[in-house]
């Protein structure tokens, strides 16, 4: 699976999340202490804004925003899909995933940044899932490609603090679980 759908499927999963949040689970508390519901949807969707922005040479968020979890206002729901339209069109075009970008972690291809954007999806997208008690596993083709993904991001990722050092998942993981873990996520039931 390439790079950028694999990055799609991603950012789908993570806007159908967010589409079912209730507005009465907005102030729920997640794993990502002490970010409520409303203000890690916030963060995740302004990370696909910051790295889209990174390979395009605009600024579409504040890093500060994005770092700090500064909740959107409006419906996230809304929010979610033009976050999902106006990255893929910037991912998409010529050049992007074959130029060198300046990023908070030096000069690095495209082709290696949209691993970020694609990571922090796909863990985000589990993280509000547990605060809204719903499962959320990978399945089928995006499983294999996004264990590898992991494989490749994840260290760098724990080494700038971008997550905390893996845990130890329970001898039943399931495959979500154990990539979840190795990201810093406890797994409890």
């Amino acid at each position: 699976m390439d790079s950028l759908t694999l990055r799609g499927l991603a950012v789908q999963e993570l806007g159908a999340v967010i589409a079912s949040i209730d507005d009465s689970q907005l102030e729920t508390v997640t794993n990502c202490e002490p970010w409520t519901v409303r203000r890690l949807a916030s963060h995740a969707l302004n990370v696909q804004l910051f790295w889209a922005g990174t390979v395009t040479g605009e600024s579409l968020v504040e890093l500060e925003d994005m770092m700090n979890a500064v909740a959107h206002k409006g419906d996230l729901g809304a929010f979610a899909r033009t976050v999902a339209e106006l990255t893929e069109e910037r991912w998409a075009r010529p050049g992007v995933l074959t130029s060198i970008h300046p990023t908070p972690f030096g000069e690095r291809p495209g082709s290696a940044i949209i691993g970020f954007p694609t990571w922090d999806a796909t863990i985000h997208s589990w993280d509000l899932s547990q605060a809204l008690g719903h499962a959320c596993e990978l399945n089928g083709d995006r499983l294999p490609a996004t264990t590898a993904l992991f494989e490749a991001v994840t260290g760098l990722a724990a080494s700038v603090g971008l997550t905390q050092p893996g845990t130890e998942p329970p001898a039943d993981a399931t495959e979500t679980e154990r990539l979840m873990a190795a990201a810093g996520r406890t797994i409890s039931r």
